[in-house]
């Protein structure tokens, strides 16, 4: 039999939600993983979880208003994948797991009552051995689970249970620093921008990005500094491209951009100039 995780057949009855769902959601929606997932930043975790306990399968999930929504998992098979959505469905088990601070443990759904009437169940394709974990962050809002299962019944010790409500904790920590460094890169952005406009009234969204690419050691060229050029903030190379002065690095320090911070980012190349754009697009 293959290793199923439970998901509900189309249905219109939901899961029940937690007492603070409108806030939860809104949590969720503030790590900005639920339409850009990162695998990478979660992988290490469902192994840990998988290798620990000898369970087949975890997964990591965040859920929003409406779905649970794949961010990572071990032990999985080709038809899963990152990003995918599942209705937050009455049949859905994981969303239980947001419903209590404590883990959901059950050794084998076709003896337990609670989910007899599981369609999954009721048809032998569903596994045996379940365990989720319900990921809390620092406003004590449940962001997501991680689960696990398994083909046959299983237990698990208190001391990996205890190993795993400790891997939920350091799940729940990064997701909160995923939302704090989102919002510093935003009041940099904010701050950097309010300092342009003194030094350089009329400055526009572009002069901006010019600068924040200078900064990433990336090619601009004289045209889209114009406005840099003519106030003295840049010059020109003899390829047209333009460069930082002595004037635009001292602008460049006071705006809070300089290389320490930036590199805090981890980024270069594309990706910086595809980061750029995004936090641009969200200021207009």
């Amino acid at each position: 039999m293959s290793l199923q995780v439970l998901p509900k057949p189309t249905s219109g009855e939901k899961a029940p939600r937690p007492s603070n769902e409108t806030r939860r959601a809104q949590a969720v929606v503030k790590t900005g993983l639920i339409d850009a997932p990162n695998s990478e930043l979660f992988q290490i975790y469902c192994d840990l979880a998988k290798d620990l306990t000898g369970f087949e399968q975890a997964r990591f999930s965040l859920f929003d208003g409406e779905a649970q929504c794949s961010m990572g998992g071990a032990g999985v098979d080709k038809s899963y994948k990152v990003g995918n959505r599942i209705e937050r469905s009455k049949w859905n088990v994981c969303s239980y797991v947001l419903l209590n601070t404590e883990p959901m443990v059950v050794e084998d759904f076709y003896k337990d009552p609670d989910w007899s009437e599981h369609p999954f169940i009721k048809s032998g394709d569903a596994p045996h051995a379940y365990a989720g974990f319900p990921v809390i962050n620092k406003d004590n809002y449940a962001l997501g689970t991680l689960c696990l299962f398994n083909t046959e019944p299983k237990k698990l010790s208190a001391d990996q249970e205890n190993l795993l409500i400790r891997i939920s904790k350091n799940i729940a920590h990064l997701l909160d620093l995923q939302v704090e460094q989102r919002s510093l890169t935003a009041q940099k952005i904010v701050q950097a921008s309010d300092i342009l406009s003194d030094e350089l009234p009329g400055a526009t969204l572009l002069d901006l990005k010019v600068l924040l690419l200078l900064e990433s050691d990336l090619k601009v060229s004289a045209r889209d500094a114009n406005s840099l050029v003519e106030n003295g903030f840049c010059i020109t190379d003899t390829k047209s491209n333009a460069i930082l002065s002595s004037t635009g690095r001292l602008l460049i320090e006071k705006m809070g951009i300089t290389p320490k911070p930036m590199k805090r980012l981890k980024i270069s190349g594309s990706d910086a100039s595809e980061l750029i754009d995004k936090m641009f697009s969200e200021l207009q």
